[in-house]
């Protein structure tokens, strides 16, 4: 957990920092207020001049992430909120995804005039590459449990992490986490068809218009 250390400076006035001390001031006895006014024993005799000046203290670093503990937290949190269940549902989703960006990729390989084939593979997919993924599926399950731990580890703490594991562990925690992944596609689709709606309303409304000169 980050350590946040507030650290107080006291300010000495110009005067009085710039007065070198050649030997400690000897105490003086109180003075006394006289009709409401300082004495000029009473001046010499303030804190700041009776003793030498003292260092500064450092600025503390914060203390390291405890980052073992916050894995441990992380992987209470993705196991009580079924997180690699829900991932397994969505991997034919996420390998899409990825043959869409290597698709961009190979486009530009293609443009380069460089080897093409690992685009084809992926373009024409094989058996034997099916076979291959459906193998892969559990470590590739795997990595992304260890990742996530890494990314909820960075930004949350653990104490935050529990109390997020608590919920999960409830039955309307549960039931948020059977439905999310329906959600989120709810939700992706329905950004994805406003999203249409307005790029094609745009390019109907400006198709007319000339570029300016």
């Amino acid at each position: 957990m980050i350590a946040r250390v507030l650290i107080a400076v006291s300010l000495a006035s110009p005067a009085i920092a710039q007065t070198p001390v050649s030997r400690p001031t000897p105490t003086r006895p109180s003075a006394t207020r006289l009709d409401g006014v300082m004495t000029p024993d009473q001046h010499t005799a303030s804190p700041l001049a009776s003793r030498p000046a003292q260092a500064q203290p450092a600025v503390q670093s914060p203390a390291p992430l405890d980052m073992d503990a916050r894995r441990a937290a992380a992987a209470r949190l993705l196991v009580a909120s079924r997180f690699r269940e829900r991932q397994a549902v969505t991997i034919q989703e996420g390998l899409r995804a990825a043959e869409l960006e290597v698709a961009d990729e190979c486009l530009q390989r293609a443009i380069d005039g460089r080897n093409l084939q690992t685009c084809r593979a992926i373009a024409n997919p094989s058996e034997a590459m099916r076979a291959r993924l459906a193998e892969s599926v559990s470590a590739i399950l795997d990595e992304v449990i260890a990742a996530s731990q890494s990314v909820y580890a960075r930004r949350f703490t653990v104490a935050e992490m529990d109390e997020i594991t608590r919920f999960f562990r409830t039955p309307v925690g549960q039931r948020y986490g059977d439905l999310y992944p329906q959600i989120i596609s709810d939700v992706q689709g329905r950004k994805r068809a406003i999203l249409r709606r307005y790029l094609t309303k745009a390019a109907a409304e400006t198709a007319d218009q000339k570029a300016p000169s």
